[in-house]
């Protein structure tokens, strides 16, 4: 069963909130001054209950200003792992190794941020 658009926007809204206090807690303990880096990783989309693309496309419209988004292969200060169901067969350590931490969309329900496990603790 697929979750209606306004759910999608509700996901969106929520993971755009909780990244925003991050970036505000981020500037405050570090002072850092350039923008945080951000990028996405999207799972397979074998069975999804969202339209990854939609829950995406509409965080990257509401964080345009606030963060500096690289490909997901590269070093980042937060991961968002977008997967459309809640199996979020993306969100484990390979995917997430080159992240300081980390934030996962798992179909309708949002995963707090994390910091990543660190590759040598494995």
């Amino acid at each position: 069963m697929k979750v209606a658009a306004r759910e999608e926007e509700k996901l969106a809204r929520e993971a755009v909130a909780k990244i925003r206090l991050w970036a505000e807690r981020r500037k405050k303990v570090s002072g850092a001054g350039s923008l945080p880096h951000l990028a996405i990783k999207f799972c397979g989309g074998c069975n999804p209950v969202i339209d990854r693309g939609q829950v995406a496309r509409s965080i990257r419209e509401n964080l345009s200003g606030l963060v500096r988004w690289v490909p997901a292969e590269e070093e980042t200060d937060l991961l968002l792992i977008v997967c459309g169901c809640l199996t979020a067969c993306a969100d484990r350590l390979v995917v997430t190794e080159k992240a300081a931490e980390h934030l996962a969309i798992a179909g309708p329900t949002i995963v707090l941020i994390q910091k990543s496990q660190d590759p040598e603790q494995r």
